[in-house]
């Protein structure tokens, strides 16, 4: 009879001592908001495009956006997406010979909050709370946070995708058979001087003939903000891919002439020595 009203009261006590250890979880930092710029090749240079602009909270769908308007011939998008948190899809296309652009939303500001175990309740603690811009640090202080007995700690880091898996192909850039006469300036030559025109002034494109074809290629990305989910599910993009691709252009370029005067200066060196 005693060892049954132990047990009673040991049932009784129990979820009490349960609710003071497992107190309800912490409050966690507001989601960050994630931007994507999408600017237009002119001719000359990349033009930023307010009716392609776009701000989240949700990270796949602002990644997706960026992704869709990369993967149109003479567009590209700049972004404030932490680089390793996402999966990039890289198209492959004729990149265009200029600077890439210029301005880009302004990186976010991850926090951390860190709380201790005070009277059965998370208490926020300011002093051990720590902002970064830095994702990956911000989600190791967490960690040592959390690795401490009587704290917990929040965090709106998003988590990094493994390295092996960040980048996927994403096939040829739309509208890539157009892109060679897309991405080259129009230009007119009067007295010598060359006049460089944005797209627009044109109506048609000149074939390899030199004769006007229709200029029918649907340049812009077409897509409904209101639905991501569905207009950019299979989309997805290396964040500034027009970047890298340009820079590999660049150093390709600047290998080419240190090619050709390393030729010249051999065929220099070999005149000297057959005319003393």
């Amino acid at each position: 009879m005693r060892s049954l009203a132990c047990l009673t009261i040991l049932l009784i006590v129990a979820p009490a001592v349960a609710s003071e250890a497992q107190p309800d979880a912490p409050p966690s930092p507001p989601a960050i908001t994630y931007e994507v710029w999408g600017f237009k090749w002119d001719g000359q240079s990349y033009v930023r495009q307010a009716t392609h602009s776009f701000a989240t909270t949700d990270l796949k769908k602002a990644v997706d956006y960026a992704t869709q308007i990369n993967s149109y011939a003479g567009w590209s998008a700049t972004t404030n997406i932490p680089e390793p948190c996402v999966v990039h899809t890289v198209f492959r296309g004729p990149p265009i010979f200029s600077a890439p652009p210029s301005a880009a939303p302004e990186k976010p500001t991850y926090a951390v909050w860190a709380f201790t175990l005070t009277d059965g309740k998370w208490v926020k603690d300011e002093k051990y709370s720590w902002t970064t811009p830095d994702p990956l640090l911000g989600l190791e202080y967490a960690r040592k946070v959390n690795a401490v007995h009587g704290w917990r700690a929040t965090t709106n880091c998003p988590e990094p995708v493994p390295a092996a898996q960040r980048y996927v192909v994403g096939g040829t850039v739309h509208g890539a058979e157009y892109y060679s006469n897309y991405a080259r300036p129009r230009a007119i030559t009067i007295g010598g001087w060359t006049i460089y025109l944005p797209r627009a002034t044109f109506q048609g494109v000149l074939n390899s003939s030199g004769s006007v074809q229709s200029d029918t290629f649907d340049s812009s990305p077409s897509y409904d903000t209101s639905n991501n989910d569905q207009d950019m599910i299979n989309m997805q993009n290396m964040i500034n891919t027009q970047n890298m691709i340009n820079t590999q252009m660049m150093n390709n370029n600047i290998q080419d002439m240190i090619n050709t005067q390393n030729m010249i200066n051999t065929q220099n060196a070999i005149n000297a020595q057959m005319n003393p």
